[in-house]
């Protein structure tokens, strides 16, 4: 018998956990806060046998070193990539917690204690357990990305992680697995909509770098520094224009060149990032207000990075423009842009006189895809989570005549 317990993102994109049970072994998908408050999931309780982790972004890993401050001496699974940029966004994680007044989950101690349990697991590579088996497949969201398919107590648990099939100029989208499924255990972040073409999006974005720079202006890129940096340098590397770069996007592009197999095209995202002008320390800032050019800066969500520090001296600009790429969570400063055109941070609330553009350059499966999905791996039962409205979308996974649930967190259920 399995059991599958949802201990976050029921309901909500953020602070994924999932636990499975069978054979008494103890498995743990993912193990994330939630991006705006810092909140984490319901904690699993020890035992635990052992732990994958799908991805780096920090609504998927971020409370990855508690286990070990609570004295868990397990290993965890992930590749080669997502270790690297998991350490980088765990140590931001302790300083964004301090900067908001917050007790960190945990120290830089406990983040060397679970690198020395890290262990390495490429794609298609099975790992054995006494009682179960596991490997990675590609899920093509970023650089390093993983869905764990799990052998155990006789079924075939797939958690997709966060997926895109579509390829990006970053990396090639994974393809939808020709596997055996039992439980499919799916994100559904974008089950409401479809993403626009991909090509059309990228020459949309380049018209409107060419546009405001030929009007003397500057453009603003909030990123993620995690996947969303490293596509806009390679999109806008050969107009010729200046590239600023400022945040954590810059040590996390140095660190996904260290995986070239990972990226689709190395060589190029290589020759952008040394082209661009890094900023290393806030001084450098003013110099890149004197001049047309693009800058691309945490964060991508406008909630905390540099990018506040060029909101402030540009939003008066018509001639300039803002232009976020990314998901934006609900109660987040980008959020709130989006759906007001009112900046409101850090003490200023401000309606922008440079236009504020939404473009939708999501690492995420859109709404078609995800439902290809369902049907192509046609499991037995079907798990909604990570994403708003998952119950409605549950219902209407029910209605095509799949077993399908969006269980509450902290919900025990058998598979």
């Amino acid at each position: 018998m399995v059991e599958i317990t949802i201990l976050g993102g029921s309901n909500e994109v953020g602070r994924i956990a999932i636990l499975i049970e069978a054979n008494k072994e103890r498995f743990l998908f993912d193990y994330g806060i939630d991006v705006q408050t810092g909140n984490p999931p319901i904690r699993p309780e020890f035992p635990l046998t052992a732990m994958f982790i799908s991805h780096a972004h920090i609504d998927h890993s971020g409370l990855l070193p508690e286990l070990y401050k609570r004295g868990w001496k397990g290993n965890i699974y992930g590749t080669k990539p997502t270790l690297g940029l998991c350490n980088l966004l765990l140590e931001d994680s302790i300083k964004v917690q301090r900067k908001r007044g917050q007790v960190p989950h945990y120290h830089p101690q406990h983040i060397k204690i679970m690198n020395s349990f890290w262990k390495t697991l490429d794609y298609n590579k099975p790992v054995e357990f006494k009682n179960s088996s596991a490997r990675f497949l590609d899920a093509g969201h970023i650089p390093g990305s993983a869905s764990p398919l799990l052998e155990t107590g006789g079924k075939r648990i797939l958690y997709t992680g966060d997926i895109k099939f579509a390829d990006t100029k970053l990396i090639k989208g994974t393809r939808i697995w020709d596997e055996k499924i039992d439980v499919l255990i799916m994100e559904s972040t974008y089950h409401y909509k479809n993403h626009p073409d991909r090509k059309e999006l990228e020459d949309d974005l380049r018209e409107l770098v060419q546009n405001t720079f030929y009007n003397n202006g500057i453009v603003l890129l909030p990123s993620f520094a995690v996947g969303r940096t490293q596509e806009l340098l390679s999109i806008l590397q050969d107009l010729g224009f200046p590239i600023f770069l400022d945040g954590m996007g810059i040590e996390a592009t140095e660190i996904i060149l260290n995986y070239p197999k990972f990226l689709r095209s190395p060589k190029k995202l290589r020759k952008a990032f040394g082209k661009a002008r890094k900023i290393m320390k806030s001084k450098d800032r003013k110099e890149v207000l004197n001049k047309p050019c693009i800058v691309i800066s945490t964060a991508g969500m406008l909630s905390g990075g540099p990018i506040g520090y060029y909101i402030k001296r540009l939003y008066q600009r018509e001639d300039c423009a803002i232009a976020l790429t990314g998901y934006q969570v609900e109660g987040t400063v980008g959020r709130r842009l989006m759906d007001t055109g009112r900046y409101v941070n850090e003490g200023l609330d401000v309606k922008l006189r440079m236009p504020p553009h939404f473009m939708d350059f999501s690492a995420h499966c859109g709404r078609d895809n995800l439902i290809k999905l369902v049907k192509k791996t046609n499991p037995e039962k079907v798990i909604v989570i990570h994403g708003d409205g998952t119950t409605e979308f549950a219902e209407e996974l029910r209605g095509m005549g799949f077993d399908a649930r969006s269980p509450a967190n902290g919900e025990k259920f058998k598979a």
